[in-house]
């Protein structure tokens, strides 16, 4: 058990000595508990809008009684790509219990556990005037040294007119949520306010309307 103890600690220091020195540029970390009664994270994560990826570090202990499974996704408008991994030890001193998760799903939780994940985050690129998420069909216009993408010839026509109206426009801001729910009830178990800042934050994500 020392010789146990050592090679933990060891690790600890590792880990600890890598998260000094290096930060993920566009990534944000959340602490919350998994509860019967609706858990809740100690506060939002806040990103800034205009990265093409994030990353969120979400970790959370299991309050006494709940235990079940438990599915995990990201939650907002437009929808975002995104994929989820549980943190795990890369050496299993069998110190402490790892739930699986496998699908997205967090199986087996027992009180008091304590789960890692971390969700990489691919925000959709929008039509600056609507927001509209980028699809097939979409028309390509250059200016400023960008690329943006309209889903009409009346948006662009639109931004053509007053670009300055529509400057960060096509840059997901707002409200999302990762969300944990018990498969067995469907009720909420956790849910991480994750807001993107830019102009939109006091607004719900997906605000624009044609």
């Amino acid at each position: 058990m020392k010789t146990k103890g050592i090679i933990f600690f060891i690790l600890a220091v590792a880990v600890s000595t890598a998260g000094a020195t290096y930060r993920w540029a566009d990534s944000g970390h959340s602490i919350g508990l998994i509860k019967a009664s609706g858990g809740q994270a100690r506060h939002p994560s806040y990103l800034e809008s205009g990265k093409d990826r994030y990353m969120l570090i979400a970790t959370a202990t299991v309050i006494p009684p709940y235990k079940g499974d438990v599915r995990v996704v990201l939650e907002g408008r437009p929808v975002m790509d995104y994929e989820i991994y549980a943190s795990a030890p890369v050496a299993d001193l069998g110190i402490r219990r790892w739930p699986k998760f496998e699908n997205n799903i967090l199986y087996g939780l027992k009180p008091k556990d304590r789960v890692a994940l971390w969700v990489l985050m691919r925000p959709p690129v929008l039509d600056p005037v609507c927001g509209m998420a980028k699809g097939e069909g979409f028309l390509k216009h250059s200016g400023n040294g960008r690329d943006y993408y309209f889903c009409s010839e009346a948006c662009l026509s639109a931004f053509k007119k007053e670009p300055g109206r529509y400057e960060g426009g096509d840059r997901v801001t707002g409200k999302y949520a990762l969300a944990l729910y018990d498969t067995l009830s469907g009720k909420s178990v956790l849910n991480v306010p994750v807001i993107f800042k830019g102009g939109g934050e006091t607004k719900d994500a997906g605000g624009h309307q044609h």
